[in-house]
């Protein structure tokens, strides 16, 4: 993705404006673009349609190899126990759903504005979903035979699901900006 995919500062502003309903200061937006309510619901959305974007690299290859362990989903369910539910495969995969929809987009509309590359801002959605796929390969390792396959397949999904996260969030608002 080049540069030229990127506003640029006016149309940033003017993109903020139209998001917040407020005049914005075009020299001060290069240093933070806020948080909006835009923003929180483009993220869900950027979240919703990378799960669907990963889902045939992160399932598929490896239920045809023999890598794929429903077992992990319904440990992953071990967390519906906090509200009286019995883990089960359902609600593994509703613990799943709801992480990749709800709970990585809001950590990303956060954590994702300081996070590289500082340009195109969308990529930082891959920068991002590396930092979670060691997350995800502790939680979900299907054993010592798997390794590389496992390792290649699920960082491959994961930066699927970053890049859509972040190109859907630049594409319906923007991602968020924060001086540190």
């Amino acid at each position: 993705m080049s540069g030229a995919d990127e506003p640029g500062p006016d149309a940033s502003a003017e993109q903020a404006e139209a998001v917040s309903g407020a005049p914005v200061d075009r020299d001060e937006l290069g240093a933070e673009l806020d948080i909006t309510l835009r923003v929180v619901l483009s993220a869900f959305v950027g979240g919703a349609v990378g799960l669907v974007a990963m889902v045939p690299i992160l399932f598929v290859p490896p239920f045809f190899f023999d890598l794929f362990r429903a077992e992990t989903l319904v440990d992953v369910a071990e967390l519906g126990r906090v509200l009286g539910l019995e883990p089960n495969l359902l609600l593994g995969v509703l613990v799943f759903v709801a992480g990749g929809t709800v709970a990585l987009p809001l950590l990303f509309v956060v954590a994702g504005a300081f996070l590289p590359p500082r340009q195109p801002r969308a990529a930082r959605g891959i920068t991002f979903a590396t930092i979670m796929w060691t997350g995800f390969v502790l939680a979900f390792w299907p054993g010592e035979y798997a390794g590389v396959l496992f390792l290649g397949l699920s960082l491959a999904a994961h930066w699927v699901y970053g890049y859509v996260l972040g190109r859907v969030m630049q594409r319906l608002a923007y991602v968020p900006q924060h001086s540190v």
